[in-house]
């Protein structure tokens, strides 16, 4: 089957580009900056990869063929958050592009791949793909872990640190992370010709654990002879400590607080009955996934 994905330059996007191609299951991705997304990825590229500009299209969007058809289309999403209006307004003209180009090369499934945070907005999202006249499944997803994670990147520099900084309001907050391969294999796993058609459903990893109790679970699994003092931090300067101390990028920090306000448990109900599907335990995620 051919698969057409888009929004590469997310985590996701960019494990899938390496790691979603099989022998039966032939990626195709698209990109505006082939360059730019070229110096970000740290894995060996296993799918096709193409320059096509959904926000402006241009020549090399009318010229973009897939000979065989597309059997699948899957859109990761573009933006930061779709809870800033400028954001979702330019989410919505790349995906509307991408269901043109979909069509073009006879494609009528889509995919669309958010976070859990995106929730509360999914709704001007749903309304395009229903007047688009594509069949479609939303995909709300719990974090995913992973090697090149923002949650892998702050454990390591974390526990390597004399000293952890925290506050209970992120420490306790609950979730289910996602092993980011397991998520690929899923999808791969998924019968899109008869699963989830025209639904929302929601996927989360196969524990629920707090910010914590992962962060313990990293330093057992990984630094199990790390000495590391814990200090409670007030909240409110949480983002100064955090990029004084460890110089952790501002962007990468805005989008973990983002992604921890909004996480919560999920068990999977919405699709598990549909499916069989066995996912790999977190620790051996955070062990061998580096």
């Amino acid at each position: 089957m051919e698969v057409l994905l888009s929004g590469l330059n997310s985590y996701l996007g960019k494990r899938a580009m390496s790691n979603l191609s099989r022998e039966d299951y032939n990626v195709h991705g698209i990109v505006r900056d082939l360059d730019l997304f070229k110096s970000r990825v740290f894995e060996t590229l296993t799918a096709t990869l193409d320059k096509v500009d959904l926000l402006r299209r241009g020549k090399e969007f009318e010229a973009f063929k897939i000979e065989s058809g597309v059997g699948l289309s899957i859109y990761i999403t573009h933006v930061p958050t779709l809870g800033e209006l400028v954001n979702l307004n330019l989410e919505l003209i790349t995906l509307k592009n991408f269901i043109e180009l979909t069509k073009l090369n006879g494609g009528k499934r889509i995919v669309y791949i958010a976070r859990l945070m995106d929730k509360p907005f999914i709704k001007d999202i749903e309304a395009l793909l229903k007047a688009s006249n594509i069949t479609y499944t939303i995909v709300l997803k719990n974090l995913a872990i992973g090697k090149g994670s923002v949650l892998d990147k702050y454990m390591h520099i974390l526990i390597n640190g004399r000293y952890l900084p925290y506050d209970n309001a992120i420490a306790k907050v609950k979730f289910n992370p996602i092993s980011s391969l397991d998520l690929l294999r899923w999808v791969y796993n998924v019968d899109w010709d008869k699963c989830f058609l025209n639904e929302t459903i929601e996927i989360g990893g196969p524990r629920t654990i707090t910010v914590q109790e992962i962060y313990r679970l990293y330093k057992k699994t990984l630094y199990p002879n790390a000495e590391v003092k814990s200090i409670l931090v007030p909240h409110f300067i949480m983002s100064l400590v955090f990029k004084k101390a460890y110089h952790i990028h501002k962007e990468d920090l805005i989008e973990f607080k983002r992604l921890m306000e909004r996480e919560y448990p999920i068990d999977n109900t919405s699709w598990k009955n549909e499916m069989l599907f066995s996912f790999t335990p977190l620790d051996q995620v955070i062990k061998l996934d580096q």
